[in-house]
């Protein structure tokens, strides 16, 4: 399958533009993320349709079901998102659900210190949770799903990972940040970050144009020729 995502954005908050995936589509990130007996912080902003139609759609993963290594994050029952470490080839161990709803954007993070997990939504701690560390195996990690029935159907964006347990501070503070907000100290143990807010379509970098000069309370010039360009292009 290729590695894509769709744009237009199709929602603006809360990041200036989000990865809007179809329900069968994810992002390829060529990366492995090595957790084991080690700490690690992943956040996220959130969107799951209500036309969703996979049985866990899933906004990160890194090693499938069964596989080892973390399982994935993903939205279960509809009004749910939870993880799991996989141990010992495929018995997973959870930790506490995070309630959720469709069609509703959720800042969702999830910190492991070595011995608990700590779920965080919108910020604030839902529960902790003693948990093994996962297996040794790793795989390429995947932004939107990548395994049958697993497929994100909305928005995701500013998808991060820390080989650190972040403190409830600073997930409050990075959470409204982009990436070149973060202070230094907030960079520390960042192991990745992913914005998913290129726009690769014409039609929607005029678009994104005019909503960053209506905000600025600025005026485009010369936008008729400006407009046919992108036209030509689109």
């Amino acid at each position: 399958m290729a590695n894509r995502f769709l744009s237009p954005p199709k929602l603006s908050f809360p990041a200036n533009a989000s990865a809007e995936f179809d329900g069968a589509s994810y992002i390829q990130t060529n990366e492995e993320f090595a957790f084991v007996n080690s700490e690690y912080t992943i956040s996220f902003w959130a969107y799951l349709n209500s036309s969703n139609t996979g049985l866990y759609p899933t906004p990160f993963q890194n090693g499938a079901y069964n596989e080892g290594g973390i399982q994935p994050f993903y939205f279960e029952a509809s009004d749910y998102i939870r993880m799991a470490h996989n141990i010992d080839g495929g018995n997973a161990v959870y930790g506490s659900a995070i309630g959720m709803a469709h069609d509703e954007w959720f800042f969702i993070t999830f910190t492991f210190d070595g011995t608990s997990v700590r779920s965080y939504k919108d910020g604030s701690l839902v529960a902790t949770n003693g948990i093994a560390a996962p297996s040794t195996n790793f795989f390429d990690a995947k932004i939107g799903g990548g395994v049958a029935n697993t497929y994100w159907d909305g928005n995701l964006a500013n998808v991060a990972i820390w080989n650190r347990a972040l403190s409830s501070d600073e997930i409050n503070s990075v959470m409204w940040k982009s990436y070149d907000g973060l202070t230094p100290s907030e960079t520390s143990g960042l192991q990745a970050w992913y914005s998913l807010d290129d726009i690769t379509s014409p039609a929607a970098s005029l678009a994104n144009m005019e909503q960053l000069a209506a905000d600025k309370d600025l005026s485009i010039e010369n936008k008729a020729a400006i407009t046919a360009a992108i036209n030509a292009l689109s």
